[in-house]
């Protein structure tokens, strides 16, 4: 049994509160937040008979009452908290951007090979079943060679404000990381030229643009298009990936479409989506992963790849120009 403890029980973490009978191998048992009243009704919640305001109290507390962390919590304190918990023996499941930098990306890998814990970084989207099942098809070679793969995510952002309007970080970091780590897991491989756009399409005075688009290029021809638009009117989201290849085409959405249901009376309508499976069957890969002693899905290797395409395409849009991979780092062409 792999005991669990959440790190910041803010939004999104209700997300976790579905699983506690669907993972046999694992149980919560400590959360940790800065607002006592919120840790306690999380924790009660998950069953977690353990709570404190800060991983290092949470450690030098009851650092016995738990395997495995969690960090849910936000970007700022994130190598801290990664180095604090492998310093532990812990191992960390850490949400997606894994660090704000390649330097920070590489402490955190280093603190937990040294300490022999396992990292995982949580890109909960690899573990849709309908990108399960994109990604499938493109292994086993049913699409032919892949040459475009086209990512929408359209969205208002929660109180008006995105994370990186918010508290001045990246864009392409704070946004468009995931969408960036899909391109580099379908392709298997780094691209070897990035280039990102942007521009401002509300009259709000905020830091960065509203709608950025990145273009990556991979080897043999292959394209990546990444969409992302935070001006969409409340409650008009949307995602969609497509995949198109030399033999065929792949497509996936968030699924949120209206269905009619009629069973005599006035017709109903129905919204169907993929509900929250991803997240248990990363929860599942990471346990899996611990108790296995291997590397998990989505490595922390794999995390600092997403973080060094971002970082690339964060300069292409600060300098109007195009980067280029070159020994491992992207340079501004």
């Amino acid at each position: 049994m792999i005991r669990l403890a959440l790190v910041g029980c803010g939004p999104g973490a209700s997300a976790y509160f579905p699983f506690l009978s669907r993972l046999p191998n694992a149980r919560f048992t400590a959360v940790v937040d800065a607002e006592r009243e919120r840790a306690v009704h999380v924790g009660r919640t998950l069953d977690a008979t353990v709570d404190a305001d800060s991983l290092q109290q949470l450690l030098s507390r009851a650092a016995d009452a738990f395997d495995a962390v969690i960090l849910h919590d936000d970007h700022g304190h994130r190598q801290q908290h990664i180095e604090l918990a492998a310093g532990a023996g812990k191992h960390v499941l850490v949400r997606t951007p894994l660090a704000l930098s390649t330097s920070a990306a590489d402490g955190a890998i280093a603190a937990c090979a040294a300490a022999g814990v396992r990292l995982m970084v949580g890109q909960a989207l690899r573990f849709l079943p309908s990108h399960q099942t994109v990604k499938d098809s493109v292994a086993a070679g049913k699409l032919g060679a892949a040459g475009l793969v086209r990512i929408h995510r359209w969205e208002c952002p929660e109180g008006g404000l995105t994370l990186a309007q918010d508290t001045g970080e990246s864009p392409l970091l704070s946004r468009a990381i995931r969408e960036i780590d899909l391109a580099n897991w379908l392709f298997e491989t780094l691209p070897t030229e990035v280039y990102s756009v942007g521009r401002r399409e509300s009259s709000d005075n905020l830091p960065h643009p509203d709608y950025v688009q990145v273009h990556l290029g991979f080897p043999d021809g292959g394209m990546a298009i990444i969409d992302d638009s935070q001006t969409l009117p409340q409650g008009g989201d949307y995602y969609s990936l497509s995949v198109i290849g030399s033999t065929g085409a792949a497509y996936a959405d968030d699924h949120h479409n209206m269905n009619l249901l009629y069973r005599g009376g006035t017709p109903t309508a129905i919204r169907s989506g993929e509900g929250l499976e991803h997240i248990r069957a990363q929860l599942a890969e990471f346990v899996a992963s611990i108790q296995e002693e291997r590397e998990p899905a989505v490595s922390g290797s794999e995390g600092r790849q997403a973080v060094l395409v971002a970082e690339a395409a964060d300069a292409s849009l600060q300098a109007g120009r195009a980067a280029r991979l070159v020994g491992g780092r992207y340079e501004l062409v």
